[in-house]
């Protein structure tokens, strides 16, 4: 009797453990609108950015779509704070196309800005 209930216990914690495992992997189909609205933002920025840098740059933009498909900036992470005001510039308040954005959630985009 004891090792049954040895064996029950065993089965019902492996068990629990495949659940919440297969619970946490993220859903590719949520992917995909990310890359979309990358493509797009990348579009609204443009290739001329007007502001000189010594070496290729990483900036974080971090922004919410809102009601009305606009981007709201919410910040800019970047040692340059030209970089961060045309970032601003460019991107707070531009109605966005891409399908399959939530709405309200912030959103992280790291971008890499290469000298020319």
């Amino acid at each position: 009797m004891k090792n049954l209930k040895t064996v029950i216990a065993v089965i019902a914690i492996s068990l629990s453990t495949v659940f919440s495992a297969s619970a946490t992997n993220p859903n590719p189909e949520k992917i995909k609108p990310t890359k979309t609205l990358r493509t797009e933002m990348s579009s609204l920025i443009g290739k001329n950015i007007p502001v000189e840098l010594n070496k290729t740059t990483t900036v974080e933009v971090s922004f919410v779509v809102n009601n009305k498909n606009e981007v709201v900036v919410l910040s800019v992470d970047s040692k340059v704070s030209e970089l961060n005001s045309f970032l601003k510039r460019k991107l707070n308040y531009k109605k966005i196309t891409a399908k399959g954005i939530n709405k309200g959630e912030v959103y992280k985009m790291p971008l890499k800005i290469n000298i020319k």
